[in-house]
C-alpha cells in the first residue's frame, strides 16, 4: 500500500507521526496507519545541539521518515522481519553514545538495495537489503552503520553548515510559534541530504568505523559490516540508483580491517517452529 504524498502537513510540523510499530518492539510498521499529529512548539529556551532541541530533531525526523517510506512505496508489513531488525536494532542501541533516543527500526517495501537514517533515531532498510544479509552479524553490521550517522548527528551537521544555526533557529520559532515555510525548507533540506545527496565520503568512513565498533561491542562479529560490502562490490552494486548515496563499496573496504566474515547461517526459527 502506497503512502499518501506529503506535501502541506510538512509545513506545519503537524507530520511528525505515531511510530508505535509492533507492541514492544517500537518499530515502524504504523507510520502510516497513525497519519500526522500536531507537535508541541519547543520552548526557545530549551537546549540545543547544532542548533535544534532534542525535541526538535525528533519531531525533524517524524516528518522526514514519512518522506521516507513514501518514497519506497510504504513500509514492507513482514511482522518476523520487522522483529527481528527491532531486537537486533534496540541491541545495537543499547551501546551507542546517545542514550536519550528511543532507536525505531522500519523496512522498505522494496527491493532496491539501500538504508537510511533519520534525524532522532529512526533508522530504515530495504527488503532488498535486509534479503541480502546472510546473518545477524551482518544485519548488524548494517544498522550499526545507520545508527552512527544518527548517533553522530551527521545529518544535523551538514544542515548547520549549510544553513547556519541562526537560520535554523529562525526556520523553528518565531515569536515562539514554527514558521510553516521555513520549517517546510528545513525538512526538504533533511530529505535532500538522506535520500538523493547523501554524506560526503569522510562521513561514510565514520560512520563504518563507528558502526563496526558498536556492532562488536553489541557481541556481534566485528566482520558483519565488510562481508555486506564484499556482497555489494561482487554484485556490483554502488551505481546509479541502488546505493547511490555511499561511497564505491571497494573505498569503504580499504578503510576498514580485514575482519573475517561471519559464518553464513540463517537466523534460529522462532520458538515453536521448526
Amino acid at each position: 500500500m502506497k503512502t499518501l504524498r506529503i506535501l502541506l502537513p510538512l509545513a506545519a510540523l503537524t507530520a511528525a507521526v505515531s511510530l508505535a510499530g509492533f507492541p514492544g518492539l517500537g518499530g515502524l510498521g504504523d507510520i502510516v496507519d497513525k497519519g500526522a499529529k500536531t507537535v508541541k512548539v519547543v520552548e526557545k529556551g530549551s537546549k540545543a545541539v547544532e542548533g535544534l532541541s532534542l525535541q526538535d530533531e525528533i519531531a525533524i525526523g517524524d516528518a522526514v521518515s514519512l518522506q521516507i517510506v513514501d518514497s519506497f512505496d510504504g513500509v514492507w508489513r513482514n511482522p518476523e522481519a520487522t522483529r527481528r531488525v527491532n531486537l537486533i536494532g534496540r541491541v545495537l542501541g543499547r551501546y551507542a553514545q546517545r542514550q536519550d533516543l528511543e532507536w525505531r527500526f522500519g523496512l522498505l517495501n522494496s527491493d532496491e538495495i539501500n538504508a537510511f537514517s533519520a534525524p532522532g533515531g529512526r533508522i530504515f532498510i530495504t527488503r532488498g537489503l535486509y534479503k541480502l544479509v546472510a546473518n545477524d552479524d551482518e544485519l548488524a553490521g548494517v544498522l550499526g552503520h545507520e545508527i552512527e550517522h544518527i548517533d553522530r548527528r551527521h545529518a544535523v551537521k551538514i544542515i548547520a553548515r549549510g544553513q547556519g544555526l541562526e537560520a535554523i533557529k529562525e526556520g523553528l520559532t518565531i515569536a515562539g510559534k514554527f514558521d510553516p515555510a521555513k520549517y517546510d525548507g528545513l525538512v526538504s533540506g533533511f530529505s535532500d541530504v538522506i535520500l538523493k545527496k547523501g554524506y560526503d565520503k569522510d562521513t561514510e568512513f565514520d560512520a563504518d568505523k563507528s558502526g563496526r565498533a558498536l556492532a562488536a561491542t553489541s557481541g556481534f562479529a566485528p566482520g558483519g559490516l565488510r562481508s555486506v560490502i564484499e556482497k555489494l562490490r561482487d554484485k556490483g552494486i554502488g551505481s546509479g540508483k541502488t546505493f547511490s548515496t555511499h561511497p564505491a563499496a571497494e573505498d569503504r573496504l580499504k578503510k576498514l580491517p580485514a575482519d573475517p566474515a561471519p559464518v553464513a547461517t540463517p537466523p534460529a526459527a522462532p520458538a515453536g517452529k521448526k
